[in-house]
């Protein structure tokens, strides 16, 4: 039986980063022997955006963090997959779509096509670029399945930004801010973390910064053995690449709510206060039977959702 071919284009200048969950899934399937890639790249496709060709429809995939803002290069898509969007504007039409959860991972494979895909001259042209991909941790790293014991502790890792990245929404930084304060008062040495130490911390918030690893390839590994993660609202109510990190390890994910579109059959314990955040946490901690079975719904959502090869294929099973 013929595999159906799919072809996937990137942008010239692909923010890797952002991009390789989507590739690694489709090389997932690929290597199922479930569909035939080809790989491509054009100048007329944006850093986060990605274009499939797939049983004679387009399907244009927006990976970026504004939910308000819609891709002018995917406008001519039959469908639009968008990572982060607002639940009014799936009302406006059929065509718009929400993409799922995305967060920045690989595979063996998937690193390999797209080495040969843009060519060591990108490699050296964009050197930045392809040295963030390659400390991108490999799927498996990221996974650890319920069964396993996980630490009684709260996990909270957060990144500030700079203002000139946030202008429009400068709370954000006060916000997490302001939660790690009461978490750590609160939980002491049973909360995890702190703020990522970037320049910008280091200099307006010494007190708060983590002695934990931040470098990625370091800290996937540290952070999934903790009972509870502390998700947050990303960046212009983007969805956080953390939310699909804490299903991946099958962690209770305290979370608040976002303007992006999110299932609400995800499972998530949702906060809309500091101190409602503070008694989730509690709660799990001193009810532990509580957290396993909040736990195993995480699993079992990343398994069908969010794992790359089961999320690239629900979105292909969805193109009709």
């Amino acid at each position: 039986m013929r595999r159906p071919s799919v072809v996937c284009t990137l942008g010239s200048d692909a923010a890797l980063f952002h991009v390789a969950k989507a590739v690694t899934g489709l090389c997932r399937l690929e290597a199922q022997d479930r569909i035939s890639l080809i790989l491509r790249h054009s100048s007329a496709i944006g850093q986060h955006a990605i274009v499939l060709e797939w049983d004679g429809t387009t399907a244009g995939i927006d990976l970026s963090d504004h939910s308000d803002r819609m891709t002018p290069e995917l406008s001519n898509c039959d469908l639009y997959f968008k990572r982060c969007v607002r639940p009014e504007d799936l009302k406006l039409s059929d065509r718009i779509r929400p993409f799922g959860l995305n967060y920045a991972c690989r595979s063996t494979r998937a690193t390999l096509r797209l080495l040969s895909l843009f060519g060591p001259m990108d490699a050296i042209r964009r050197r930045g670029a392809w040295k963030k991909f390659f400390l991108v941790p490999l799927v498996t790293e990221f996974e650890r399945e319920p069964t396993r014991a996980a630490s009684p502790t709260i996990l909270f890792q957060a990144r500030l930004w700079i203002p000139m990245e946030c202008l429009g929404d400068e709370r954000v930084n006060e916000d997490r801010v302001r939660l790690l304060r009461a978490l750590r008062s609160e939980f002491k040495d049973r909360l995890a973390g702190g703020l990522v130490p970037t320049l910008y911390a280091k200099r307006h918030y010494p007190e708060l910064l983590t002695d934990h690893p931040s470098r990625q390839s370091r800290y996937v590994r540290w952070a999934r053995e903790h009972l509870i993660s502390i998700g947050f609202r990303g960046l212009f109510g983007s969805l956080g690449f953390k939310i699909a990190e804490a299903f991946a390890a099958s962690q209770c994910l305290v979370s608040e709510p976002t303007t992006a579109y999110l299932p609400a059959d995800a499972p998530i314990a949702l906060y809309h206060s500091t101190e409602e955040c503070i008694a989730v946490c509690d709660r799990f901690l001193s009810y532990p039977g509580e957290a396993d079975e909040l736990r195993n719904q995480a699993w079992e959502y990343y398994r069908n959702e969010v794992e790359p090869g089961a999320h690239m294929a629900k979105l292909l099973g969805s193109i009709q």
